[in-house]
C-alpha cells in the first residue's frame, strides 16, 4: 500500500512506507538543480504550449503505467518553465515521480525518481511558499526518498511531519483530507521514540479524522483499517477493510485510475487479517 498517494490519491494515496529502519543522518533537503536542467531544455513554452504539455501528461499518467508515467513527468517539468503554470506543473511532476518511486521494480530508478520528486517539490514551494499542495508533495517526496535512501531517514522525519501538519491545518480538504490521512500513515509506519514520531494511537486519531471528513474515500478507509489493526481492534479493522473494498469498487466503476490499486490494497489487508 502506498501511503503517498499523492494529491488525488497519493496511494492509499499517495503512500508512506517511511524508513522504519533508517539509520543515517544525511540531509533530506538539498539545493535542487535549476529548472532548465530538470526540464532538459531551455525552451520556455507559452501558455498554450504549456497547457498542451500538461494535457498530454495528464492523459499519459492516467494509464498508470511506468513508461507513460516517466514521459508524463518529463512533460510536466517542461511545462514548469512557463511561469504562469509553474506551480501546477510542479505539483503534477512531484506526484508522478512519487508514483514512479512507489511502482518501479528497479531500486536505482526508484532512488533517482525520489530525488527528482523532492527537487520538484522544493521548486514548487519556492514558487508558491504558502501553497498546501506544494507542502503535501514535499512531505510525500521526502517520505519516499527516506525509504529509498535510508541515509536521509532521520533528517526527513521532522520535515515530513511538519509538512503534513501544515497541510492538515491550512487545507483540511485537500485531496480528501490528505493532511490527516498522511499524518496517520506517518505515525503508523515511522519508527517510534526516540528514533522517530511513530505512534499507532496517534495514527488512529488522524485516520479517524480523515474518515470523518471523507467517509467514502478508499485511501482514508485503508489507513483507518490499518490503524485499527495496529491498535488491536481486529473486528473493526475487518469491517473497515470491507468498507474500503466497496468504496474501491465504486471508484473503479466510475473510472478512477487508482481504483484497481485501492481494491487490491483492501483485499490484501483483509486477507492478512483473516489468516490464521
Amino acid at each position: 500500500m502506498n501511503p503517498w498517494q499523492p494529491s488525488r490519491a497519493i496511494p492509499a494515496g499517495a503512500v508512506l512506507l517511511l524508513a522504519a529502519h533508517a539509520l543515517g543522518c544525511a540531509a533530506a533537503l538539498h539545493e535542487p538543480p535549476p529548472l532548465v536542467e530538470m526540464a532538459g531544455t531551455s525552451q520556455v513554452p507559452d501558455n498554450a504550449g504549456a497547457a498542451a504539455l500538461q494535457a498530454e501528461a495528464h492523459a499519459l499518467f492516467n494509464r498508470r503505467e511506468l513508461d507513460p508515467a516517466r514521459q508524463a513527468a518529463r512533460l510536466q517539468l517542461r511545462a514548469s518553465l512557463n511561469e504562469s503554470l509553474r506551480r501546477q506543473a510542479l505539483v503534477a511532476a512531484a506526484r508522478i515521480l512519487v508514483w514512479i518511486t512507489d511502482h518501479d521494480p528497479d531500486a536505482a530508478v526508484r532512488a533517482a525518481a525520489a530525488i527528482q520528486a523532492v527537487d520538484a517539490a522544493i521548486w514548487c514551494r519556492r514558487t508558491a511558499p504558502q501553497d498546501a499542495a506544494c507542502d503535501y508533495w514535499l512531505g510525500a517526496a521526502l517520505g519516499v526518498q527516506a525509504r529509498e535512501r535510508r541515509s536521509t531517514g532521520y533528517s526527513a522525519l521532522p520535515e515530513v511531519e511538519a509538512a503534513f501538519q501544515r497541510v492538515a491545518a491550512a487545507a483540511p480538504d485537500l485531496d480528501h483530507a490528505a493532511g490527516e490521512r498522511s499524518l496517520a500513515f506517518l505515525y503508523l509506519r515511522a519508527p517510534g521514540w526516540p528514533a522517530g514520531p511513530g505512534d499507532p494511537d496517534l495514527g488512529l486519531v488522524h485516520a479517524r479524522s480523515a474518515v470523518e471528513r471523507y467517509p467514502d474515500y478508499p485511501p482514508n478507509l485503508l489507513v483507518l483499517a490499518e490503524a485499527l489493526k495496529k491498535t488491536g481492534d481486529r473486528d473493526a479493522a475487518r469491517a473497515t477493510w470491507q468498507r474500503a473494498m466497496v468504496a474501491a469498487r465504486q471508484a473503479l466503476a466510475a473510472g478512477d485510475p487508482d481504483g484497481p490499486e485501492w481494491l487490491a490494497d483492501a483485499h490484501t489487508g483483509f486477507a492478512g487479517l483473516v489468516k490464521p
